[in-house]
């Protein structure tokens, strides 16, 4: 019976131990199971956070295109690159890194087509251009500043002014070397820094803010002091006519004239400039030293008619992309609608 006995206790013990071994397996494997389930999701959260970052990175800037390499996210690195698959279409592919885990992610975007495409501080739309000057002291800078216009950036700059053809660039780069003010002309290249553009879209551009306008104040002759849109809440402002503007006066967003554009005395606008009409007259700062910053585009589509630009005074048009991004961020037109996404 004592033996018998022995033999069972050996038994149990026996079956006891294969228990808590086979146990101790199944809690390994789930173990391992969870951690690599942990460490696959957690790569594929980096792998996210570089789609999010591109994205926001695009509605700062919508051709950036430079995308990054390891960058540091969240304990693990992302590399994304972005190629263009169509007209405002971006594929976006973004890899995740997380310990020995790599997640793949790809998103194809669609971008709104409601930032102009800015090749110049200050754009001149026409076949004939008329350029004068009659001041010194002005500053058309292609150099991108952040939106305090003091402040540059390591962007590339645009041209300082911008031309659609090559003979205007001939006839404005002298104008502006036999003014001595050559100088005064700075960008993408030494100065005088002119260029020519190809983009016809200034009726398209025009058309389409002054449809979306938030504020639309009569043409006439405006002075005094205020303020017309900051760059946290900015303004798409339509005049139906002609703009005398003076004294001063401030504003942010997007400024549509359908007429001629007067700008003297200290008036300061942040965001974008744009003037359209048969035989575009502006004459930028006659008196005063009143600034656009960020990118201002005028002239006519109009073969017969003169876009007649004279720059009088002490005014500056400075190029700020952060401006143009800021105001068109806080109107809500720097849209980024995903089309499809996929591990």
């Amino acid at each position: 019976m004592g033996q018998q006995s022995l033999i069972l206790v050996f038994m149990t013990t026996l079956l006891l131990s294969g228990g808590v071994v086979l146990y101790m397996q199944e809690q390994r494997s789930s173990s391992d199971t969870t951690t690599n389930q942990f460490v696959g999701e957690h790569a594929l959260n980096v792998a996210n956070s570089g789609i999010n970052l591109a994205i926001s990175r695009v509605r700062q800037e919508k051709t950036w295109r430079t995308g990054f390499t390891n960058l540091a996210v969240d304990n693990g690195n992302v590399s994304v690159s972005l190629v263009d698959i169509g007209k405002d279409s971006v594929r976006i592919t973004s890899s995740g890194r997380y310990s020995d885990s790599v997640r793949t992610v790809i998103a194809v975007v669609k971008l709104a087509s409601i930032l102009p495409e800015v090749n110049a501080a200050l754009s001149i739309f026409g076949d004939s251009v008329v350029f004068q000057n009659s001041g010194k002291s002005f500053q058309i800078d292609g150099r991108d500043y952040k939106s305090n216009g003091s402040t540059l950036t390591t962007n590339p700059p645009v041209w300082g002014l911008g031309v659609q053809l090559d003979k205007i660039d001939t006839y404005v780069t002298n104008s502006i070397v036999a003014g001595k003010v050559a100088s005064n002309v700075m960008g993408r290249t030494s100065s005088p820094s002119v260029g020519t553009f190809a983009s016809d879209s200034l009726s398209v551009i025009f058309n389409m803010f002054k449809s979306l306008a938030t504020t639309t104040i009569p043409p006439g002759k405006y002075a005094g002091n205020g303020v017309l849109g900051t760059l946290a809440a900015p303004e798409i402002v339509y005049v139906p006519g002609d703009l005398q503007w003076n004294g001063n006066t401030s504003g942010a967003g997007v400024l549509v004239v359908d007429g001629h554009l007067h700008f003297s005395g200290t008036v300061q606008w942040q965001g974008i400039v744009i003037s359209r009409a048969s035989g575009t007259y502006v004459d930028f700062g006659s008196s005063g030293n009143p600034r656009v910053i960020g990118a201002a585009l005028i002239g006519n589509t109009n073969a017969s008619n003169l876009t007649t630009v004279k720059v009088n005074g002490n005014p500056s048009a400075i190029y700020s992309s952060e401006a143009i991004a800021t105001v068109m961020q806080n109107l809500n037109l720097n849209r980024v609608n995903i089309l499809s996404y996929y591990e």
